[in-house]
């Protein structure tokens, strides 16, 4: 007889963030590699709480009981995937936790699980489900770093994912770690500090076996750090293009690919609609602060002219960008939108500035006493780049919140994304790469939506300025808020 596991992706319900980018909903990998290296006889399901829930709101389990249940989540995850755990426990299915949030609180995470899985799955997964199948689960398990070479042999379970959710995009991994320390990133804690490259023909030939027909680079700079890093790159682009691997794709990198036209080429000519870049500040002295050498190294006054780049071979710039930083000031807000508008960043999507676990700017903040959502785990829920957890030094809450106001009214509000859309065709002269970015930014609207509210809600709370730090939390007067202006 069959056993059973449940692979389960929480989310909390009436969120409305990045996964709400309805064009590039795409299933979990991680769990899809989890499918592809269980040795043995077992029987699959997933759920995706993005779509269907795995707990209802009184705290019960929706699914019948199965053999084990494996549950992935990053921070802002973490609370609801220990509900989860808790729950399913306590129905006697035992559990197994990894991702990101177990991999760097591990000591936090072994109070939900019976067992949490730290770091990458391909070496030692296998084994952890040979120990579960002889009753000897250790607490704790970890995969390490493993070359990038070992995922040619398996493929992430993508068929799983389709059939029960329809996905029209699916990830694919192509480069892990990163040698840079944004202070701000958990990717080098999480994924190292070595740039972890997979042999470009390995791609290749994935790519080549899946049908899925959208892709999105799972990495944080598929373009890579140095000269042969680049050429790994080059050579995967132009593989797919003389290999007739046609896709619908995107992906994350740096600036500097600007100055690569032949790999810009390439890309185009594959499939590719652009690529979200990391443009985080255009203060240098903000980037200084947060460590992001890369864009130190071109120059913020190079922007304009790499971002033309980009455009001239028909590929969309997906600009990032960090709210809150310090050094920011309430006038910042205006000078980014300026910035957004007058290089014509086709999407632009951001994140205010958040300590992720185990981060430099979590232990530099947490330092200074600035952090005020300290109640753990259930405060991790606020750590995804949709709230404010920690004070500012350079601005008030008010003028925080008057600023972001400003963004989305010149940004998003009324006919501008459509001004925006027009002024991307005549930029990139590429229509479909067009209504993509038009499509992506429609969905973020709503995303901006959502953390405007979350900052009324803030605000309203009183949380902001309680100091819990303190033995007994104490809360200084809130200040009035004025009016947003635009």
């Amino acid at each position: 007889m069959k056993r059973k596991m449940m692979l389960i992706n929480p989310h909390n319900p009436g969120r409305c963030g990045e996964e709400s980018i309805t064009v590039i909903v795409q299933m979990p990998l991680n769990l899809a590699y989890i499918v592809a290296l269980t040795p043995g006889d077992w029987e699959f399901d997933v759920i995706d709480e993005n779509i269907d829930l795995a707990m209802n709101n009184n705290g019960e389990i929706t699914f019948a009981p199965v053999d084990l249940v494996c549950i992935t989540a990053v921070t802002y995850q973490s609370p609801r995937a220990y509900k989860i755990a808790t729950a399913c426990r306590k129905k006697g299915m035992p559990v197994i936790m990894g991702g990101i949030h177990a991999s760097v609180m591990t000591e936090e995470a072994v109070n939900y699980a019976d067992a949490i899985f730290v770091g990458e799955a391909e070496d030692v997964w296998p084994q952890v489900i040979r120990d579960f199948e002889a009753g000897k689960l250790k607490k704790v398990y970890n995969g390490g770093l493993p070359p990038l070479s070992l995922m040619k042999k398996v493929y992430p379970n993508r068929e799983l994912m389709k059939r029960k959710y329809n996905y029209k995009f699916s990830s694919i991994v192509t480069t892990k770690g990163c040698p840079n320390y944004c202070d701000f990133c958990s990717v080098p804690t999480f994924q190292g500090r070595k740039f972890r490259e997979r042999p470009y023909e390995d791609v290749l030939d994935e790519m080549a076996a899946t049908d899925y027909k959208g892709l999105m680079l799972a990495e944080d700079n598929f373009y890579g750090h140095g000269k042969k890093s680049n050429e790994r790159a080059r050579n995967l682009f132009k593989g797919m293009v003389e290999k007739g691997i046609k896709k619908d794709w995107l992906g994350f990198t740096a600036l500097n690919i600007s100055q690569d036209k032949e790999t810009l080429d390439y890309m185009a000519k594959s499939g590719c609609f652009g690529m979200l870049i990391g443009i985080e500040s255009t203060n240098e002295a903000v980037l200084q602060k947060m460590n992001k050498r890369v864009n130190l190294k071109l120059g913020t006054d190079s922007y304009f002219d790499c971002i033309q780049k980009i455009h001239d071979a028909g590929l969309v710039v997906w600009g990032s960008v960090v709210f809150g930083a310090d050094g920011d000031d309430k006038d910042s807000f205006k000078r980014m939108t300026d910035f957004i508008l007058e290089n014509n960043i086709d999407i632009l999507t951001f994140g205010i500035n958040c300590p992720f676990p185990k981060t430099q700017l979590y232990a530099r903040l947490d330092s200074e006493k600035r952090i005020f959502r300290k109640n753990y785990p259930e405060d991790w829920q606020y750590y995804d780049t949709a709230h404010v957890v920690h004070r500012f030094v350079d601005m008030t809450l008010e003028n925080f919140i008057d600023g972001m106001q400003y963004v989305y009214d010149h940004i998003y509000a009324g006919d501008n994304l459509r001004t925006r859309f027009r002024n991307s065709i005549k930029t990139t002269n590429n229509p479909r790469n067009s209504m993509f970015a038009f499509r992506v930014g429609s969905d973020w609207k709503q995303v901006f939506e959502q953390v405007l509210q979350n900052l009324k809600e803030l605000y309203d709370s009183g949380d902001y300025y309680v100091d819990c730090y303190k033995s007994k939390a104490i809360t200084v007067e809130k200040p009035i808020l004025e009016t947003a202006t635009t």
